[in-house]
């Protein structure tokens, strides 16, 4: 079983990223008499930046040059001295002026001692029982000052500390030094050291038990503690150490270095255990809690959540009120958004208006609990919070600290997560379906542990494994969803998949070129699934322009002048070549970076950019020789002879924006040769000639609809239009969920559109059902954040982005997204960090092919506004230009790559060219983004023909209505320029059974 890690690790590498190494050395001595302090904590706050000097007070800091700025604040401590806080310009010019920095005493305050004859006892408090599922460890020497701690609670005032028990489940680290430390709380993390000298202790690689005495230190305490133990001093040569954790329930945290922030890890505790002496008592007390005068209430308003046991939980809260008397309670209900506080005043324990007010929830909307816990700016006591911990967004986190209980009646629900939330808070997880009223209001009213341990959040048991299987091999990327339902999966590349499905449920599955498949499970055994194929497949057939003139060319956008067109080119020229030129060999390797891969007949021209493996592409460069494309796959010396004194030109195109001029068949960059066959001169004189390209590319289409004219509603719409105020709208809405019958993603996506006339609040919260009742459904999901971009509701849009990653780790399409959005958010670094890794394949069973033109222009377009504000010495120069823009670059997304569909460009001339993403055109592009995992085409326009141009678009696919596909179009204008702007559109693809105009523009 895989051990949780308490971790407490800090690799240097990890932290220097950018920049140059700083290393600086001083020394630490006590203001006024120049004694060295010994291990003094030193660091800059919150930045892991920090060590511990040593016996002579001596330290060093090493850290990335960029890593801290001018204001950033150091901090030095030590028990007995007064913190010295330097902002960092300061620290500087004084360590390199003195190389000394200076503590002064403090003294210390010593608590009244009160003498009586009291007996006291001997108790154990902590966490005696180990587990070797948990553990903390250090493995870094440089990671002085880096605390490993565990709360432990109090339950008796004037409890002494006798001695700390832990156990060590390795050390090969030789002698290593520590320090104990004990704090108390403060909003849930280690606050004030209450030891007023320091506890030494010295640990040698023998020793598999440790204890160590506290009891000359006379240290006494009242409330809850965090026990902690720190590395000061390695005495080997490098660190191994590896301290037991315990199976019991609690709170731990761990910080990486001296000043450095504390990370909490609720639900957690280390085998930290300790002999104290308490007061004997006759009877054990019972601790009562203090009783709150404001209380908060957060009310889980979401979707579904009316199906649970309201009465129950109503009862449960008039009960507690009634117990407190008298309070001032504030109510929030919370779904995707938060509502308005409401506060109430309880007197005598009457709370039926609270009641009242939560009776009439109208429970819509996806779950968001990164807007709860996070602020208390009413000041209550104690929080009570109703919900099942199933979010659609974010997990939930709490930040304050303040006794907090979450009350949960639902069968269905993330238990252990509740837990661990309780536990942090100081309170408990109330399990209204095991826990009876009486027992409930005990836990909330005094202080005693939990004694129950809930497991891990499971949505289904029912699991369904099988293979999908093709008559030429495993199917990777076929599509497996249960009928009528929500839950689906993909195939992975043996054709393997796992789904949540029962006996009796029927699969669909759907794989490009195959027939879709209907089976009815009859039992949970392994099922290996037979396709079908539904027909031959053609190749795909590539044509492609020839040269007209040489000033002009034809592209996909209709006739360009050559030197307007800004595609990423180098070029040989007829003055260029020599009479010694006699082979084209001699001539490309001339080009700037072409190499020639190979020998002989196996040689190829290849670009270091492009050279790159596929289980499904070629990778090199197509050879274009007078428009006529040719392939590599057979080595070069299949192409044409050229006498190289007839060429008049030879260029490279290997940017983003070339490859839209050969559609997929130069994805991976082109070489094109014109000869004196295509120039000028020779075309004059003969007989006029359309190139392929032209040749039957004259749109003549005169019906084609604006899109959504002739779209028919739903008739759940048709209902909701007879409605003539927002009343009566909201109650043919509920009407209509009650039913049962409208769950589909349209109708959500439908019916928020409908409801922006009344309430765009209202309208948005219906929209994000589909992340509660599609959680795990990567294609909803996807489709859901399409519209949430619309909106410019950004920042759920990433957390839908980031649960995508986690949904589908080995995928590209998530990582791009989340990057991108990144952008939007103005998470800089963190974008270029994914766009960094992405570019260099650096994450694990991902590659970034085929999205590699796409991932470019968004770098490109990231360092083009920002780069200030990013580290980009890494990024390849071709990739850093500052000039870097487009006029026009139009970006279609969908959710499904199953879905067929083509696009139409017709330009100001009319002539149009056709991108289909279909079987038959581009079967080869499909079957790698099913491979892949991505969905993504960009189109670039730039130094285009003036005139209007069209943009048609027709779906070719028949799809069920549950969980059908969407497009989204963005267009950005003058993109990468500071007057770029941005419109996007998401298009309900399955719709569009005709051609429909998607769009037109004007071009200056």
């Amino acid at each position: 079983m895989k051990k949780k890690l308490l971790t407490f690790v800090l690799l240097m590498s990890c932290v220097l990223l950018w920049g140059q190494k700083i290393s600086l050395e001083g020394q630490i001595l006590k203001k006024g008499s120049n004694e060295p302090l010994e291990f003094v904590n030193i660091g800059f706050v919150g930045m892991a930046v920090g060590t511990v000097s040593d016996e002579d007070g001596y330290f060093e800091l090493t850290y990335a040059q960029n890593k801290i700025s001018p204001n950033d604040i150091l901090q030095v401590s030590s028990i007995g001295f007064k913190t010295l806080r330097l902002k960092a310009s300061t620290f500087y010019t004084q360590i390199i002026k003195n190389k000394v920095l200076y503590l002064e005493s403090e003294p210390y305050a010593l608590d009244e001692v009160f003498l009586s004859n009291d007996v006291r006892v001997e108790k154990r408090i902590g966490y005696r029982q180990k587990s070797d599922k948990m553990v903390g460890y250090w493995l870094n020497r440089e990671a002085l000052g880096g605390e490993i701690a565990t709360k432990i609670s109090i339950r008796k005032k004037n409890t002494k500390l006798k001695d700390l028990n832990f156990s060590l489940v390795k050390n090969n680290s030789g002698d290593i030094k520590i320090r104990v430390n004990v704090y108390d709380l403060e909003n849930g993390l280690p606050g004030k050291n209450l030891l007023n000298t320091n506890i030494y202790h010295t640990i040698s690689n023998a020793d598999k038990e440790v204890s160590i005495n506290l009891d000359p230190y006379n240290v006494f305490v009242d409330e809850d503690i965090i026990v902690s133990i720190e590395l000061i001093k390695v005495y080997g040569t490098y660190v191994d150490f590896v301290v037991a954790g315990s199976p019991k329930k609690g709170l731990s945290f761990t910080r990486h270095l001296s000043q450095d922030q504390w990370k909490i890890f609720p639900g957690m505790s280390m085998a930290f255990s300790l002999n104290t002496s308490v007061p004997a008592k006759k009877k054990e007390e019972e601790v009562v809690r203090d009783i709150p005068e404001k209380i908060t209430v957060y009310w889980d308003a979401s979707f579904g959540m009316d199906e649970r046991n309201l009465s129950g939980e109503y009862d449960l809260l008039k009960r507690y009120l009634r117990g407190l008397k008298n309070a001032q309670v504030e109510v929030v209900k919370f779904r995707n958004t938060l509502s308005k506080p409401r506060i109430f005043k309880v007197e005598n324990g009457k709370s039926e208006a609270i009641v009242d007010y939560l009776r009439s929830t109208l429970y819509d909307g996806a779950k968001n609990y990164s807007h709860i816990l996070k602020e208390n700016e009413f000041g209550a006591q104690t929080i009570l919070v109703f919900t099942d911990g199933i979010g659609s967004y974010e997990s939930l986190k709490p930040v304050v600290y303040i006794p907090t209980f979450f009350v949960n009646s639902r069968a269905l629900a993330d238990e252990k997560l509740l837990q661990e939330a309780a536990q942090y808070a100081d309170g408990h997880y109330i399990n209204l379906n095991s826990v009876k009223t009486k027992t409930a209001l005990n836990l909330m009213m005094t202080e005693v542990e939990d004694q129950t341990e809930y497991s891990n959040f499971r949505l289904s048991s029912n699991k369904l494994k099988g293979r999908i299987v093709t008559p030429s091999g495993p199917a990777q990327g076929a599509s497996i969803r249960v009928k009528n339902t929500f839950i689906e999966t993909q195939s992975d590349v043996d054709g393997k998949f796992e789904i949540n499905a029962s006996d009796g449920d029927q699969l669909v599955i759907n794989y490009l070129g195959m027939l879709e498949k209907e089976l009815t499970i009859s039992n949970q055994d392994d099922v290996s699934i037979q396709m079908k194929p539904e027909g031959e497949i053609l190749d795909e057939v590539f044509l492609e322009a020839e040269a007209e003139e040489e000033e002009e060319i034809v592209t996909h956008f209709g006739k360009r002048k050559e030197a307007s067109i800004a595609y990423d080119t180098k070029e040989i020229t007829k003055e260029d070549i020599k009479s010694s030129h006699q082979t084209l060999d001699q001539l490309v390797i001339k080009l700037p970076g072409v190499i020639i891969d190979g020998v002989g007949a196996d040689r190829k021209y290849r670009l270091p950019r492009t050279m790159l493996t596929s289980a499904t592409l070629e990778t090199d460069p197509i050879i274009v020789i007078d428009g006529m494309v040719y392939f590599q796959q057979d080595g070069i010396d299949n192409l044409p002879p050229i006498d190289t004194q007839t060429i008049e030109s030879i260029k490279v195109i290997k940017s983003v924006i070339g490859t839209n001029r050969y559609g997929a068949a130069g994805a991976y960059g082109a070489i094109e040769i014109r000869t004196t066959a295509t120039s000028f001169e020779s075309l004059v004189n003969k007989e006029p000639e359309k190139t392929a390209l032209v040749k039957g590319n004259d749109y003549s289409d005169q019906n084609v609809q604006l899109i959504g004219v002739n779209n028919k509603k739903p008739s759940y719409i048709n209902q909701l239009e007879l409605a003539t105020s927002y009343d009566e709208a909201l109650e043919i809405y509920k009407n209509q969920k009650r039913s049962n019958l409208q769950k589909t993603i349209p109708y959500y996506i439908d019916v928020s559109e409908y409801f922006m006339k009344w309430d765009q609040e209202f309208a948005y919260s219906v929209l994000t059902n589909i992340a509660t009742i599609a959680n795990q459904n990567v294609k909803a999901l996807k489709a859901l954040a399409f519209k949430m971009e619309a909106l410019g509701k950004l920042e759920d849009a990433m957390q839908i982005y980031e649960r995508l990653v986690r949904l589908t780790p080995k995928q590209e399409q998530p990582y791009r997204d989340l990057a991108r959005i990144y952008v939007e958010v103005g998470a800089y670094e963190k974008a270029m960090d994914l766009y960094r890794r992405m570019l260099g394949n650096a994450i694990e069973g991902v590659q970034f092919t085929g999205l590699q033109k796409v991932i470019e222009s968004e770098l490109q377009n990231l360092l083009a506004f920002h780069r200030t504000k990013v580290n980009y010495s890494d990024i390849p120069n071709e990739l850093r230009s500052a000039d870097f823009k487009y006029d026009l670059r139009i970006v279609f997304d969908w959710n499904d790559s199953n879905t067929e569909f083509e696009l139409q460009f017709v330009n100001p001339s009319k002539k149009f060219y056709s991108w289909g993403h279909t079987k038959f055109n581009n079967k080869a592009r499909i079957l790698d983004e099913l491979n892949k995992g991505y969905h993504t085409e960009e189109f670039i326009i730039d130094d285009a023909e003036p005139g209007q141009w069209i943009i048609n678009l027709e779906c070719l696919s028949k799809e069920s209505m549950v969980n059908p596909t969407y497009l989204k179009y963005t267009v950005y204008k003058n993109y990468g320029l500071p007057n770029e702007t941005k419109e996007i559109k998401v298009i309900k693809l399955y719709q569009q059974q005709s051609k429909v105009t998607l769009d037109t523009f004007m071009i200056q």
